[in-house]
């Protein structure tokens, strides 16, 4: 049986899909390819993506990562996330809305707040309209 899905480098010619499921999440444009990796289905068409930034200290934040709607269950975001772990080590995040369990599930924990990088991690939670209904939290996997 063939796999559903590969993951590899993004490219350039993948921004505009990157940029598209980025937008449709409410979330700003992606700068470029560097740092992101993508799953691709058997027609090498972007069905999720992951960007890593990391901080001073070398530590990698996801940010963020995204499955196409249609390709959600189908394990593409553990597959991403599992990616990530194995290439970098030690990943952070803000877990945000129900995401929170996903990476639960996934091995993550609960970190404090002053253990984030907020440029790294590309978050101003603090001044965010939205925080309230957000409810974001600073996780890690170690």
């Amino acid at each position: 049986m063939a796999e559903l899905f590969t993951i590899r480098d993004a490219r350039i010619r993948d921004m505009s899909l990157i940029d598209s499921y980025a937008s449709a999440e409410g979330m700003d444009r992606i700068p470029g390819p560097r740092g992101v990796r993508v799953a691709v289905n058997a027609d090498d068409e972007v069905v999720g993506f992951c960007r890593l930034q990391a901080d001073a200290n070398g530590i990698s934040y996801v940010n963020p990562i995204v499955t196409y709607g249609l390709w959600r269950g189908y394990g593409v975001g553990r597959a991403l996330i599992e990616d990530a772990h194995a290439r970098v080590g030690e990943l952070r995040l803000i877990s945000r809305g129900t995401s929170e369990g996903f990476y639960r599930k996934l091995g993550f924990v609960e970190m404090p707040w002053e253990d984030v990088d907020l440029e790294a991690a590309s978050e101003d939670c603090d001044n965010c309209p939205y925080r309230d209904a957000c409810g974001p939290v600073p996780m890690r996997l170690a």
